[in-house]
């Protein structure tokens, strides 16, 4: 019994310094407009509300994980710049788990001037639930950008397009543009002054955009609605995803770039389906 007693407070014991340790492991945030300048994993500690940028990330080789705490604006202001998380000019950048909502302009937000070199490289944002942005739910300029198994909704709001995602890189030649976003369920993008899309690339080349759900708005916007769009690029796959549309005439399931875009495999239900990629391969 003695020896069986000892093993229980053992095994106990190291439970509690398992937990310790797990703790140790991450950089605390409790608090709005937290800038993140050194390498490391940080994690949310407390649920965060204000009118600013939640954490601003100036440092590359960042894990970010919000363990489902919130990242909330109080902001009412739909011309107005400030993101759940912002960074640029980073590499080896992630964040997940986190709940982003309220009046951001974007959930997360990873940017870069496209007219010159990458300085974005290997971001992933993937598990975390973003709702009611002005803007974007993410947009994330750069290349070697994962972007998966995210919840994005009821986007929209500012006098522009709105985007649940939007990716893109340098035009420079030879700099490598490759996406891979999959697994995302997006619904309600709306604009009421312009277009709406579930999922919008540019200049994407060699991307994956698989088994994505998006829910075009009921009524549709004010100019058209497409659940995703390539622009430019070529040779990405776009496939296993689900387009349910609103019925409007403006509604448009898939627009890939004309040259060898992939769009095969996928469910649409819009007034148009495809355009502009090959789907010779066949949609339901």
């Amino acid at each position: 019994m003695t020896k069986v007693l000892l093993c229980c407070l053992l095994l106990l014991a190291g439970f509690g310094l398992s937990s310790s340790a797990r703790a140790a492991e991450c950089t605390e945030i409790t608090t709005a407009a937290y800038t993140i300048n050194a390498p490391g994993h940080y994690c949310l500690g407390a649920d965060i509300a204000s009118g600013q940028t939640g954490i601003m990330v100036n440092a590359s080789h960042v894990d970010i994980d919000c363990r489902g705490y919130s990242l909330r604006s109080t902001n009412t202001n739909s011309t107005q710049n400030s993101y759940g998380i912002y960074l640029t000019a980073q590499t080896d950048v992630h964040v997940h788990h986190c709940h982003i909502s309220g009046g951001y302009a974007a959930g997360i937000y990873a940017y870069q001037d496209n007219g010159f070199v990458n300085v974005n490289q290997n971001l992933s944002f993937h598990d975390n639930t973003i709702s009611g942005t002005y803007w974007f739910g993410i947009l994330a300029y750069g290349t070697d950008i994962d972007i998966r198994d995210n919840l994005i909704y009821r986007v929209g709001g500012r006098g522009s397009f709105a985007m649940g995602i939007r990716v893109g890189g340098s035009v420079q030649n030879g700099e490598t543009r490759a996406f891979t976003v999959r697994g995302n369920t997006i619904r309600d993008v709306y604009s009421p002054v312009n277009n709406a899309y579930g999922i919008y690339a540019n200049n994407s080349t060699n991307g994956s955009y698989l088994d994505n759900t998006v829910t075009l708005p009921q009524y549709g916007s004010a100019m058209g609605d497409w659940g995703i769009k390539l622009a430019q690029g070529g040779s990405n796959k776009i496939t296993g995803n689900q387009v349910h549309g609103s019925g409007t005439v403006s509604s448009i399931g898939i627009e890939g770039t004309p040259s060898d875009d992939q769009c095969y495999g996928n469910f649409i239900r819009a007034h148009i389906a495809v355009v502009g990629c090959d789907a010779t391969l066949g949609n339901n």
